[in-house]
């Protein structure tokens, strides 16, 4: 990025520059960001139901335990390109017990983070953002007790391990690039927010005493809580960004 545009990480730079520009430029530059993102997040999703589907074809050794050999044995696996190529999350392919009729994987709450509000869309941007930012604050922790638990469960996806490492760390340049809008708004960026330690440290838990199945469920949760939160955030900043919405 050029010295005319500024820097994301120093809301003050080129101070001699005409601030209306310089802000247009940050949020253009941060949207941009974010709706890359959201195509990530998307092929997060899909490639952690698809090597969640491969967990269905190891034997039942090698799968870490938590489902019986009785109930792997009725999994319903779909080929890899399946879950690659929905348009939408297709958990009915994760083998058992997803892929039996009628199955809809539970939403379990997630320590310190939950999904947008119905009324998000409703608030001023500033309050929508601040709200971004506190959920991206929150996901790079949870994403990367996913990661070692699937480590764990699943070591031959290292494409899903290296997507979910760069998901966390893309998480926290989005969410450093949303402080400092803010910040060149004029807005101020604090206020009651989860603590990150600490919703890692429940969703570990959470992952470590719940068995395979519970794992499997947190991980395809905070992999679309990510989603929702960078697509949100996607939207948000296109109502600030030139030629967005008035």
């Amino acid at each position: 990025m050029s010295r005319r545009e500024g820097s994301l990480e120093d809301p003050q730079a080129d101070s001699s520059v005409s601030p209306l520009p310089h802000l247009e430029a940050k949020i253009q530059q941060t949207h941009s960001l974010a709706r890359l993102l959201t195509k990530y997040a998307e092929q997060l999703l899909q490639e952690y139901e698809c090597a969640t589907c491969e967990m269905g074809k190891l034997r039942p050794q090698e799968r870490g335990g938590g489902l019986s050999s009785q109930r792997m044995s009725r999994a319903a696996v779909a080929p890899p390109e399946a879950a690659l190529t929905a348009a939408s999350p297709q958990v009915q392919h994760q083998g058992d017990p997803f892929g039996l009729p009628g199955f809809s994987p539970p939403r379990p709450p997630v320590a310190g983070l939950s999904a947008p509000a119905p009324g998000h869309a409703g608030l001023p941007v500033p309050e929508r953002l601040r709200l971004d930012a506190a959920a991206l604050a929150v996901l790079p922790p949870l994403l990367d007790v996913v990661r070692r638990r699937q480590a764990e469960l699943n070591p031959r996806a290292a494409r899903l391990l290296r997507r979910l490492e760069d998901a966390a760390r893309q998480a926290r340049a989005l969410g450093a690039a949303v402080e400092a809008v803010l910040g060149a708004l004029g807005a101020e960026t604090g206020g009651p927010r989860a603590e990150p330690a600490t919703a890692a440290a429940a969703a570990i838990a959470a992952a470590a005493t719940g068995g395979v199945f519970p794992a499997k469920v947190l991980g395809l949760r905070v992999c679309s809580l990510y989603l929702e939160w960078v697509s949100r955030t996607e939207a948000d900043l296109g109502q600030l960004a030139p030629g967005g919405p008035a």
